[in-house]
């Protein structure tokens, strides 16, 4: 697996540092992991890159596995010494997405599990074949689950079906030339309208070569209306078959 591109756009491009994207992967570029931190949370950004280097570390996601990141993230506050409205907040909680990938070479798989709206595309070349967690754009329109902060909002780890529900395996042994884009919500929702009308906006995706070039297309269609206005990230992959 090989990454051909990384990179994010924040919601205010004045203001790179209040980016809650994260996205981290694996030294042996068999692991990716994209976390798309909630605007309204207490530290979201925290959370995001917690959870995103967790998967890389460790991307047997169980009940275990959030009460491992639920406690880096406790460490990292001293509840104590917050003002009352930082307390109050703290308590409402940190909310992430979660796309986590690996990488099968020997069985020309991804397995990738997804949690609330970042979204995973499949690509032939160009052509479309897959679309996960979703592959209607309505489905945006959704409320979505999230990782919490809060210990009780993520019992849907422990429910029957989890696996079911939220992850999937793309067989790549089939296709000439396969390549994954990985994209947070905003960003993630465009991209599937374009590529199920067959939109020119995934050459542009897919051929993508700087965080400028990603920066320009961004703030076009933010422009034109065609894009919501929120910290987009966009990660093309793709997979060398022997």
């Amino acid at each position: 697996m090989k990454c051909d591109f990384s990179g994010s756009v924040p919601k205010d491009p004045c203001s790179p540092e209040s980016n809650e994207d994260k996205f981290a992967f694996s030294d042996d570029g068999v692991r990716l992991s994209l976390c798309d931190g909630a605007s309204e949370s207490f530290d979201s950004k925290l959370w995001a890159d917690l959870l995103a280097h967790k998967f890389i570390a460790d991307p047997k996601v169980c009940p275990k596995w959030i009460d491992s990141v639920l406690s880096e993230y406790s460490s990292a506050h001293d509840f104590a010494t917050m003002s009352w409205a930082k307390q109050a907040a703290y308590e409402r909680g940190s909310f992430s997405t979660l796309i986590g990938l690996e990488y099968f070479q020997e069985h020309k798989a991804a397995e990738i599990i997804a949690i609330g709206d970042s979204i995973a595309l499949l690509f032939d070349g160009n052509k479309f074949v897959s679309g996960w967690p979703f592959e209607e754009p309505e489905r945006f329109k959704e409320r979505p689950t999230l990782l919490a902060t809060i210990s009780g909002h993520n019992d849907f780890f422990g429910a029957s079906g989890f696996w079911t529900k939220h992850s999937k395996t793309f067989h790549l042994s089939g296709l000439s030339s396969p390549r994954l884009l990985c994209l947070t919500d905003a960003i993630g929702e465009w991209a599937l309208k374009e590529a199920l009308t067959n939109g020119p906006g995934i050459d542009e995706l897919l051929s993508m070569q700087s965080v400028e070039q990603l920066s320009e297309l961004v703030i076009r269609e933010r422009a034109e209306k065609r894009m919501h206005v929120d910290d987009s990230t966009l990660i093309v992959l793709s997979f060398e078959h022997e």
